[in-house]
């Protein structure tokens, strides 16, 4: 039963915030299959059922291929059938995949489950969330996908950690429960019962405005909701943004060059990222940092994350988004092309923290663009559409082939890859960060970490 009708006015505060807060406990859950906490479990389920690392890392594939599949179906539920009942089923699934894993003892029953909580973990987690908020708020846009996010950091450190110290003193089959468990109780009943699809649909407005509200200096001044060159929009009274008289159609949407340079500009990011994120802890075990330390750096990424994620959303409500997006693309080039020349403790939690403000305006800035430029009617379905960019450069492909540009810019001579593939195996500990020792013709050691997965 919804209970956002009778809470509404229990609040000294905008109940928007509440159903931000309620769609944030799905962002926290859909970090359970994260690849963060893969490489935690990684070794201990080769270990136990015999597999190869690539075969295991093919789960990860496998969901980004389900996911760009189904990301349009996705978008159209949220829109057809609300991001609340698409939240609510999403983390069921996720739970019960999650849980179900513990008895996955053959390749097929893994896929199966892994990719199922890779497709909450791209699409329907993220969308239906974002989109929630989107539609709650136009004025704090910005703040609200950056606080839904911040959920998501928190739970990249939580599901590590509990995956870790799980793994470790009760084997591999608790720790797949109690992380189901995780996600059943504390994401199922915020998004069953605190969230509303639009304000209106309970009285309210967007921001909190009241109905009344004209003065733009308390926000109901006009607006351009798409602003870019190619819009048929005009220019609307912030009143009239609760009819959705302003927002796109996903035909609309498709005709634009805009949404095409939307979708290549998620392909690029998401390219980057996720090829450094896979390889990231074992990079820096390559640049002679140990275990305890590696992990520490990865762990500050996720911290800066969170807190990254509510500047990104504070600064896309001061300042025009494409500026926003502009800027995170520095920042992301800046710190890749840092990497090249990291070394030392110091500069590797440099890298780190730049990897997790990157990390943070990867997910706010496209979420707020996306509703600024196309409204809040058929949000789900132009993001469900558009996100196919960013699944494309999730492929697990593109992971195993940057493996090996990874671990030898700057560190080992050109000729010796081959020379190494025999290795000495280092296979203690479950932090996800066991080595893999090899040595060329002449005896030169090279770390390589668990997140090559015998690519080549």
């Amino acid at each position: 039963m919804l209970l956002a009708p009778r809470l509404r006015d229990t609040f000294p505060f905008y109940y928007g915030w509440i159903v931000v807060g309620a769609s944030s406990t799905v962002v926290f859950a859909r970090m359970a299959p994260a690849i963060t906490t893969l490489t935690v479990l990684i070794f201990p389920i080769s270990h136990q059922l015999g597999w190869s690392r690539t075969l295991i890392a093919g789960s990860v594939s496998a969901g980004a291929l389900a996911s760009l599949v189904l990301s349009p179906v996705v978008g159209w539920a949220i829109d057809r059938f609300g991001a609340r009942p698409v939240l609510v089923v999403s983390v069921l699934v996720l739970g019960v995949a999650m849980i179900s894993l513990a008895w996955a003892t053959v390749p097929l029953t893994f896929y199966l489950a892994f990719a199922a909580g890779r497709v909450v973990f791209h699409t329907s987690a993220p969308i239906g969330a974002s989109t929630v908020a989107a539609r709650w708020f136009i004025r704090k846009r910005g703040r609200a996908i950056g606080m839904i996010f911040l959920f998501g950091a928190i739970g990249g450190v939580v599901f590590t950690m509990v995956a870790s110290l799980v793994v470790e003193s009760h084997g591999l089959k608790a720790t797949w429960i109690a992380m189901g468990l995780v996600v059943l109780v504390f994401s199922v009943a915020p998004s069953l019962l605190l969230v509303a699809e639009r304000p209106e649909d309970i009285g309210l407005l967007p921001d909190g405005e009241p109905p009344d509200s004209t003065d733009p200096e308390k926000g109901a001044g006009a607006i351009v909701p798409v602003g870019v060159p190619d819009s048929p929009a005009t220019v609307l009274p912030r009143a009239q943004m609760t009819t959705d008289t302003d927002s796109w159609t996903l035909g609309e949407a498709v005709r634009t060059k805009t949404f095409w340079l939307l979708v290549f500009m998620g392909f690029a990011s998401f390219f980057v990222h996720t090829s450094i994120g896979v390889h990231m802890g074992a990079y820096f075990r390559d640049v002679g940092l140990g275990a305890t330390s590696a992990a520490l750096a990865v762990s500050l990424s996720w911290s800066v994350s969170a807190v990254g994620s509510l500047i990104w959303g504070w600064v896309t409500d001061r300042i025009d988004v494409r500026y926003a997006y502009s800027v995170m693309f520095l920042f992301q080039a800046g710190s890749t092309l840092y990497l090249i020349f990291v070394g030392g403790t110091l500069g590797v939690f440099l890298a780190s923290g730049l990897f997790g403000i990157v990390s943070a305006g990867s997910n706010v800035v496209p979420s707020v663009i996306y509703a600024n430029y196309f409204g809040r009617s058929s949000l789900g379905r132009i993001r469900g559409l558009g996100g196919g960019g960013v699944l494309l450069a999730c492929g697990e492909k593109v992971h195993a082939r940057t493996s090996a540009v990874w671990a030898t810019i700057g560190r080992q001579p050109a000729g010796t890859e081959k020379a190494c593939r025999y290795a000495d195996r280092d296979h203690s500990g479950f932090d996800g960060l066991s080595q893999v020792r090899t040595y060329d013709r002449c005896g030169t050691q090279f770390a390589r970490g668990n997140l090559a997965l015998e690519a080549q």
